[in-house]
């Protein structure tokens, strides 16, 4: 089992980093508005990114690490923050983070939704342990 702590190397490291990529490539293709995207362990180190840019990483964890600290005693769970030029969502689910953002005025629930889901099946392809239901929010949750 991988540790999406971040701590552990090995194989179950490499599967949660190739089922990351993939599931990043597929969440591009159902957002076709999708600028830029992450996913990030619980130390806000990134597992898998779409970006190019090397400060977007940095960027993307500060905004992990605001969100955070602005949650006060309570789990981030998801954000949706609209931008004058686009649009950023967060979703954490299992111990990972995912961090989008898109062009302006997409659909936002389906993107929060397409997020979760994407995260979710990273955790299974890589057969990461996951985080218990009441980390995050239910089995029922989307």
């Amino acid at each position: 089992m991988a540790d999406v702590t971040g701590k552990s190397g090995g194989s179950g490291e490499i599967a949660l980093v190739s089922a990351a990529e993939r599931v990043l490539e597929n969440l591009a293709e159902l957002e076709p508005e999708l600028v830029a995207a992450g996913i990030f362990n619980r130390q806000r180190e990134p597992v898998a990114i779409t970006s190019k840019s090397p400060a977007w990483s940095v960027e993307a964890a500060g905004l992990l690490g605001a969100l955070g600290a602005g949650s006060g005693e309570g789990k981030l769970d998801s954000a949706h923050i609209a931008l004058e030029g686009g649009e950023a969502f967060v979703v954490s689910e299992s111990g990972l983070s995912l961090v989008a953002v898109t062009g302006r005025f997409v659909l936002a629930s389906l993107t929060s939704y397409d997020m979760r889901m994407a995260l979710r099946d990273a955790v299974r392809s890589a057969e990461v342990e996951p985080a218990s239901e009441a980390e995050n929010g239910g089995p029922g949750d989307a």
